[in-house]
């Protein structure tokens, strides 16, 4: 039987699992060991920091690994540096590791999504910045836009600017961080002490602007695990403004009910297959003529519309049409199924 090593946090967590017991545990360890087992793969658990890429083992190894929304996000940082140390040592990490940098990274995410072809997801117009200087009114921004901060979930560090003058006063009062008055007092030193110094700017920190769709009153969710599509619409709420995001999975309607536009699945799909993933999450929004993709993860996101609670059905993709399935609601189920069918596509 094929092993995939499965790298877990110092918890010994791995994933995300919607109601999962005891809170923040993430997927069971048993559920995922027999899930994979009746898929034909042994798991081997080994905790990240036993990791040790200079071994010699892991060239042509499959590896699967865990995100984190720590608060810094510094153990994530430990775990970007485990996994593209182990694709520079030949392990096939999946997904790759860009896909762990775009996790809880708007901005190397939205790089990634303008990347793809415009069937595909890359139709959205957006720009990234690193500081508030890089912002300046000629920037090609049409008004209103989206300004998103780099981190953030939920509809959380995301607004909408409706002029240049707001979309500055967003950035330096809602996204970057302030430097210290002793910061500011050194650069202004600096400034008269050396001749033609040009200061360090007070407002860095990466944002994303984006398009703003007009009009719209939901988007929807899809997730793609292997040639299965989970989907449900999020309505815009009144107090929510223009954010679909955050509002409830009580609030949103699945499967059949989410009455997904036609064409939207077959758009996802091509999305899905130009990633090259096993999984993914993602946002799509329909003007009633053009789909759009906002935003994606493909590792560490939301799982509760996986769950027959919510979901009753999914859509099965054979022969090229999707046809709704009962849907019997195991996470850990749905993860394997993913895997082992990217697993096998691929080879």
């Amino acid at each position: 039987m094929d092993k995939i090593y499965l790298l877990t946090d110092y918890k010994g967590r791995f994933g995300s699992k919607h109601g999962d017991s005891p809170y923040r545990s993430g997927m069971d360890p048993e559920l995922l060991r027999q899930s994979f087992f009746d898929t034909g793969y042994e798991l081997v658990f080994i905790t990240l920091s036993k990791v040790d890429p200079g071994d010699g083992s892991w060239k042509g190894r499959q590896v699967l690994y865990t995100s984190s929304e720590d608060k810094g996000l510094t153990y994530k940082e430990f775990i970007e540096d485990v996994i593209l140390s182990l694709e520079y040592a030949g392990a096939e990490v999946i997904p790759g590791y860009r896909y762990l940098r775009a996790n809880n990274n708007k901005v190397f995410m939205e790089l990634l999504r303008v990347m793809l072809p415009d069937q595909a997801g890359g139709n959205l117009k957006s720009a990234c910045f690193g500081a508030l200087e890089e912002l300046t009114a000629s920037s090609g921004v049409n008004y209103p836009v989206i300004v998103k901060g780099s981190y953030g979930a939920m509809g959380r560090n995301v607004f909408l600017a409706r002029s240049y003058e707001e979309l500055r006063r967003i950035v330096k009062h809602k996204i970057v961080t302030p430097v210290t008055f002793q910061f500011r007092l050194k650069e202004y030193l600096r400034m008269l002490r050396h001749k033609g110094y040009k200061r360090d700017s007070f407002y860095r920190g990466e944002f994303v602007v984006q398009e703003y769709i007009t009009g719209l009153k939901n988007d929807w969710k899809i997730y793609y695990f292997g040639d299965r599509a989970y989907v449900f619409n999020r309505p815009v709420f009144p107090k929510r403004e223009f954010r679909a995001s955050g509002g409830g999975y009580d609030n949103y309607s699945y499967g059949l009910e989410a009455r997904a536009p036609e064409g939207m699945l077959d758009f996802g799909w091509k999305i899905f297959r130009a990633l090259d993933v096993p999984c993914v999450s993602m946002d799509v929004a329909w003007d009633g003529e053009r789909f759009y993709l906002l935003e994606f993860q493909c590792v560490y996101f939301g799982t509760a519309g996986i769950l027959r609670k919510y979901s009753k059905v999914f859509f099965q993709r054979n022969n090229g049409q999707w046809q709704a399935a009962d849907n019997e609601g195991g996470i850990e189920k749905t993860y394997a199924y993913g895997i082992a069918w990217y697993l096998r596509k691929e080879s």
